[in-house]
């Protein structure tokens, strides 16, 4: 059985108190406001499934600047359907600065 998933590179812009936050918080963070969007996601398999988010790369504690993150959906979405959903449901020092759709899904 294949699984069709659908990447959207997202660049977040961190600033203001979210500085303070690390990584894994901020992980834990974007998997709440995903769950909450109520947008298709995609879970990864197994016996503990989670939302499926990667990052090109990770801002050290008390800096600020763009996070590169690529969430992963069941089903196609358009970049102006993802910042209406997902912008609401970040915290103010949060905010979506750029979306990419590529166009060809991964099937695994």
């Amino acid at each position: 059985m294949q699984i069709v998933k659908f990447p959207i590179k997202v660049g977040i812009r961190k600033q203001g108190e979210m500085i303070y936050f690390s990584q894994l918080d901020i992980v834990h963070i974007l998997e709440r406001a995903l769950r909450r969007s109520s947008l298709p996601l995609y879970y990864t398999r197994g016996f503990n499934p989670h939302v499926k988010i990667s990052f090109a790369n990770g801002l050290k504690l008390g800096l600020e600047g763009i996070i590169n993150t690529t969430f992963y959906f069941t089903q196609e979405i358009s970049p102006d359907l993802l910042r209406q959903c997902l912008q609401p449901q970040l915290p103010s020092g949060l905010s979506l600065v750029e979306i990419t759709s590529n166009q060809i899904p991964n099937t695994e």
